[in-house]
């Protein structure tokens, strides 16, 4: 899709309320739901809480 890359800025990956999702519920997520992994960052739009995750990369931009 569109989406194959998203940065995150540094407030967002410091935020205690983001996260790499890699169950629901104590459930593996479904293909619908983003799996083998989902990134969750409050307050951004769900578009950018990115589904499919297979690669993070750390560093500048």
């Amino acid at each position: 899709g569109s989406f194959r890359k998203a940065a995150l800025r540094d407030n967002q990956v410091r935020d205690g309320r983001s996260l790499l999702a890699l169950e629901v519920n104590g459930a593996p997520l479904s293909p619908d739901h983003g799996y083998p992994a989902r990134i969750i960052v409050p307050a951004a739009p769900g578009v950018l809480n990115t589904k499919w995750v297979e690669t993070l990369t750390f560093g500048e931009l």
